[in-house]
């Protein structure tokens, strides 16, 4: 459950919840508490440019109830989004908040012609992230559409993404400089509010631009 913009979980004694490092709010009851690397390692690179936090704390109930409160912040909402073996998410590095269950994170680029990364969240099990402000979701075409990057929050099921969507001239003329064509069968979960923080999905770095250049 959420509440006033925070993560509310209850654990019995054996259970476990991950939580991002200093996310932690509250919690009432005996655990034990370790902190892992739950990144794939070869993508260590690109995760330090997508602004993912690559390390996670995990709590497990000893032998009682415990009830832990998390979030980043009391603004933005909390979502829980399912994953299972035949549907992978994808999420904004930055927004990743805490998850349940046997979960593979991967951090990678997703789009041709475009430096945006998000982290593949693959297993089976959920995945908490906490947006920026209130979200909105929208179904995947197959014939595609247009969205900024920025505003991902989330993308469930397979899908394509290509970026420079528009022509130079119009690139110069309007600023539209971070759109990608999305297509798929899923569905898109987008953010109100654009974070001007790195790691909104794109980069961020020094580097963005090189990136841009390369020919996948």
């Amino acid at each position: 459950m959420t509440e006033a913009g925070l993560l509310s979980v209850t654990l019995q004694p054996g259970q476990t919840l991950w939580l991002r490092r200093s996310s932690l709010v509250h919690a009432e009851g005996p655990f034990d508490l370790s902190t892992h690397f739950i990144a794939r390692r070869r993508f260590s690179v690109i995760g330090a440019f997508s602004g993912q936090n690559r390390w996670a704390n995990k709590f497990t109930a000893k032998d009682a109830a415990v009830t832990i409160l998390a979030g980043r912040d009391y603004a933005g909402s909390v979502i829980a989004l399912d994953v299972t073996p035949e549907r992978s998410v994808f999420i904004s590095p930055s927004l990743h908040l805490a998850h349940q269950g046997d979960l593979t994170f991967d951090t990678k680029r997703v789009a041709k012609k475009e430096f945006w990364t998000l982290t593949e969240v693959s297993g089976t099990g959920t995945v908490w992230i906490k947006t920026h402000g209130p979200a909105t979701s929208r179904a995947l075409v197959s014939e595609g559409a247009i969205t900024d990057a920025n505003y991902v929050a989330a993308i469930s099921g397979a899908f394509t993404a290509f970026g420079r969507v528009f022509k130079t001239g119009e690139l110069m003329r309007t600023g539209e400089l971070e759109n990608v064509r999305l297509a798929g069968d899923g569905e898109i979960l987008f953010q109100s509010e654009n974070p001007e923080e790195s790691g909104s999905g794109r980069s961020g770095g020094p580097f963005d631009w090189i990136f841009s250049l390369l020919p996948f």
